[in-house]
């Protein structure tokens, strides 16, 4: 497809979650949380100087019952790198983050072997936090494997992540993952879109539109072969999905002009404690809005689609500077070709009184 200059190339593409299971199901519900940072959506925003800014999704699984689950599979639209993803649970053992996340009165308990983190509300278990195994600085694939899949990325939480996590645990209680995920940047970004005015460089400032693209277990926009393996991985139990949330935090500048539906809730978002809880940090302000879809009549949710369309309004010294000197340039272009056309009609007027001249002196003679 051919684009135009100033417009993005269009990548919709769904993502998906799906498990893998084996014996009764009927008892078994996930949660999926989706939160997508647009921490380079500010760009006088400059990061710590060993994390620059970079946009990233994180994906939480909150499973009930999960002893017939063998894996939990992540389906997502773009080419990711194993040193692209972190493990973003063991940041749910601080109070704030935790109470932050799940918006419940929480104590955190950390435990060293198995490694986790248990979410108390009082006496009560609220869930339990895996805690990845790390080798040579990335997540070990004997709990989280990845492979290129039908031009997108597979992740698998992995059989031993989920015993490890849920040992001993009664079947009424639930289990938690969290994943952090850096995505390609650009025109390859799955979920975030920017239209640039072709006439930005005429201006001391201009409007940027962005829009956030995101999908969920959409079967229209899911490869064939990414449906394929989920028909085939379900044939032995399916886990419904209960919840899907989906927030998403962006710099207070942007403004929000559409939304395919009505947002849940939105705030500004605490400076603490999620300047410490993102490695760059995060600008002086940012927005968040979070969407949810709940099951009905226990089917479970079958997708989730979310439109958001943002204004940006962009000017800063590179563009005034830039603007300034196409300016100065066409000015000049300006000066030059007036003088020159200036000059052409004085030639001409010279000529033709020169002629005029002649042509009397000849008839005088």
């Amino acid at each position: 497809m051919n684009t135009r200059k100033g417009e993005p190339q269009e990548r919709a593409g769904s993502m998906a979650v799906w498990c893998v299971a084996n014996g009764d199901v009927s008892n078994t519900k996930m949660e999926t949380h989706f939160n997508f940072w647009r921490i380079a959506g500010d760009r006088d925003f400059k990061g710590r100087p060993e994390s620059p800014p970079r946009d990233f999704l994180e994906i939480g699984l909150l499973l009930k019952n999960p002893s017939p689950v063998q894996r939990i599979n992540i389906y997502l639209p773009a080419n990711v790198e194993r040193q692209a993803i972190q493990d973003a649970g063991v940041q749910l053992a601080h109070t704030s983050v935790a109470q932050g996340i799940f918006n419940e009165k929480l104590q955190c308990v950390t435990t060293p072997a198995p490694a986790r983190i248990e979410l108390k509300n009082g006496e009560t278990l609220f869930c339990r936090v895996h805690k990845f195994i790390e080798e040579s600085g990335n997540l070990d694939s004997s709990h989280l494997s990845l492979e290129k899949f039908s031009d997108g990325t597979l992740l698998s939480v992995e059989k031993a992540a989920i015993e490890s996590v849920s040992h001993e645990i009664r079947p009424d209680e639930q289990i938690y993952f969290r994943l952090r995920v850096y995505l390609p940047s650009g025109k390859s970004s799955p979920f975030i879109h920017v239209i640039t005015p072709l006439d930005r460089r005429f201006q001391s400032g201009f409007e940027e539109i962005e829009y956030i693209d995101f999908r969920f277990n959409e079967l229209r926009t899911l490869p064939p072969q990414v449906e394929n393996k989920i028909r085939a991985e379900e044939t032995h139990g399916k886990v419904n999905i209960s919840l899907v949330a989906f927030l998403t935090a962006f710099p207070v500048h942007s403004e929000l002009s559409a939304s395919s539906i009505q947002w849940h809730k939105n705030r500004l978002l605490e400076h603490d404690p999620w300047n410490d809880y993102v490695p760059s940090g995060i600008p002086g302000g940012m927005v968040v809005y979070h969407w949810k879809k709940e099951a009905k009549d226990g089917n479970g949710v079958a997708d989730f689609s979310s439109f958001v369309k943002l204004h940006t309004r962009r000017s800063d010294r590179r563009i005034l500077l830039s603007y300034l000197v196409v300016a100065f340039l066409f000015g000049l272009l300006g000066n030059l070709a007036a003088s020159g056309i200036s000059s052409w009609f004085s030639g001409e007027s010279t000529a033709k009184a020169d002629q005029i001249k002649n042509t009397t002196l000849l008839n005088n003679n």
